[in-house]
């Protein structure tokens, strides 16, 4: 159960910065929750909430993501994970990222400050107590910042690259490959039309190494990641889109109406 917790959310992708503005990618207000299960088995659940914050008078979005074992299972696999980020909404760049994950015996403790117009990342390690300071590009992202980025990109430009995103203060290359379009079930909203894609990664993480991960993007408005699976050498792990709630006249909010 390695990395269930942060599985979930992580498309691991960046890009290049259009000269275009992301604002429309971000909904204050909406709050999008999944379940993780093993073999069939219900043992966790996350939530993402996005909302805005004022930071030296500049107004940001801010991205939280609580991923939690269920009571009745942590003593299998117990998850208590936070991650959150600031970010530009004009940009969709990440300011600060800041991770707590308590996975089983793995934890990490970091806090990341980025500074794009000197093309430098402040990467704090809080439990080895040490702080590096990494060369980045102007339109280096991390996680959450593309994750969200990515609701005005196309497909075929995801795939078309080899892509650079900043994980536990390095840079790492990624690509992407489209495998197929396909429905993914999901309670609530039904079968939802999507685009299954495999991330490709050099980087220790998110089972990249440990076996194969398949995530399902939504082709309907702001793109959701509906479905996460993944082949471990211990079974498969799903993680599926239960609901998403809070402001918005799209295809989310209003099928969740129609309950």
């Amino acid at each position: 159960m390695k990395y269930c917790a942060s599985v979930l959310l992580c498309f691991a992708l960046s890009f290049s910065v259009r000269a275009e503005d992301f604002s429309s990618c971000f909904v204050p207000g909406e709050i999008s929750g999944y379940k993780v299960s093993w073999m069939g088995i219900p043992l966790a659940w996350s939530k993402s909430t996005t909302d805005t914050t004022n930071e030296n008078g500049r107004e940001l979005i801010r991205i939280r993501m609580v991923t939690q074992t269920y009571a009745a299972y942590s003593h299998i696999y117990k998850v208590d994970d936070i991650t959150e980020v600031l970010i530009d909404p004009k940009t969709a760049l990440p300011v600060r990222l800041d991770i707590i994950l308590n996975e089983g015996s793995r934890k990490k403790s970091n806090e990341t400050h980025f500074d794009h117009e000197n093309r430098t990342a402040v990467y704090i390690d809080r439990l080895a107590d040490t702080t590096n300071t990494v060369e980045i590009a102007a339109d280096t992202r991390e996680v959450m910042s593309f994750l969200y980025s990515m609701r005005q990109t196309d497909i075929a430009d995801l795939t078309a690259n080899v892509h650079t995103l900043f994980v536990d203060g390095k840079l790492h290359k990624m690509g992407v490959g489209f495998l197929k379009e396909k429905k993914a079930k999901l309670p609530t909203y039904g079968k939802v039309e999507c685009s299954v894609l495999e991330p490709v990664a050099e980087f220790d993480a998110l089972f990249l190494r440990e076996g194969k991960i398949f995530f399902w993007v939504s082709k309907a408005d702001r793109r959701m990641v509906t479905l996460v699976q993944a082949k471990v050498a211990v079974g498969k792990i799903n993680v599926k889109l239960q609901k998403v709630s809070g402001p918005g006249d799209d295809f989310w909010v209003k099928e969740k109406e129609q309950e």
